[in-house]
């Protein structure tokens, strides 16, 4: 199994802070300590605590506590290295001039959750409190390094909207979409960033770019429904798509299109006829 360049396989989540200024945020650990206890969590468990290892303009470490949730904190005062950019930045759903804004950044910071809570949405909220409280006004956005995505700040970093994310997934933010073209017109679509929540990722193989609507849509659901009902799913197990009568096969990867296996492996999606369920496709 071969990984893609510009790729970790990181088992727990970390997302990178960009920035329009040279210099990295100079931020004195009670100021984060309170920024983020002005998220009024009535799920927070325990205190906040903040501190730096050193915290120069140029390059810092440090520790940031979120009640249980620990989240380390780095940064250099240089943009994120060009294939990572390339496999982010470059990769998200965002108009071309809102990319190119972010491939502006000059530098950046790295928030790495290395606490040892089990649930991956509250571990995604810990670093989005910990970014609330670096956000100023030349951050560019948030890279996601492990979905393959990134977005612009808009309201993401409010407080109000990183509480929601508990109710309602952020699947724009956390999970990425990828195309790997085979030719000029036909395309493996895939995700990035499942593992993170401990389900496999997905592929399908397109010809026909009309049924993208519809396979993410078919993306959307199957995440749900084997991370929300923690359902194992494997290759050769089908599924009908609720009252529509339409059949999916999940396949392995085929030999050759390594590039598509996610750090939890990934499977293929691919529609059948009802009458196909019983004798393998």
């Amino acid at each position: 199994m071969s990984e893609q360049p510009g790729t970790t396989k990181v088992s727990q989540p970390a997302i990178h802070l960009i920035y329009a200024e040279r210099h990295l945020p100079k931020i004195m650990p009670n100021a984060i300590v309170n920024a983020i206890e002005s998220i009024d969590d009535p799920q927070l468990d325990g205190e906040v605590r903040a501190s730096w290892v050193y915290q120069e303009r140029q390059k810092c470490l440090g520790n940031i506590h979120v009640g249980q949730h620990h989240i380390q904190v780095s940064g250099l005062a240089n943009p994120l290295p060009t294939e990572i950019v390339d496999c982010t930045i470059h990769t998200s759903p965002w108009l071309p001039q809102m990319k190119a804004g972010m491939r502006q950044h000059v530098s950046h910071l790295s928030l790495v959750y290395a606490g040892k809570d089990h649930d991956p949405v509250e571990k995604m909220i810990a670093l989005y409190k910990t970014a609330h409280a670096f956000a100023r006004e030349d951050l560019l956005g948030v890279v996601n390094e492990n979905a393959w995505t990134a977005h612009p700040i808009a309201d993401t970093l409010d407080p109000e909207q990183i509480l929601s994310y508990r109710q309602e997934f952020p699947m724009i933010l956390w999970v990425g979409y990828v195309r790997f073209y085979t030719n000029e017109i036909n395309f493996w679509y895939v995700t990035k960033g499942h593992h993170i929540f401990d389900v496999p990722d997905l592929a399908y193989f397109m010809r026909d770019e009309d049924e993208l609507q519809q396979i993410t849509h078919h993306f959307y659901n199957l995440f749900f429904y084997m991370s929300g009902e923690d359902v194992v799913v494997s290759a050769g197990d089908t599924l009908e798509i609720a009252n529509t009568n339409q059949f999916l096969r999940f396949k392995n990867v085929p030999e050759g299109a390594d590039f598509l296996m996610g750090p939890s492996g990934t499977l293929v999606i691919e529609k059948i006829d009802p009458e196909d369920i019983d004798r393998g496709g």
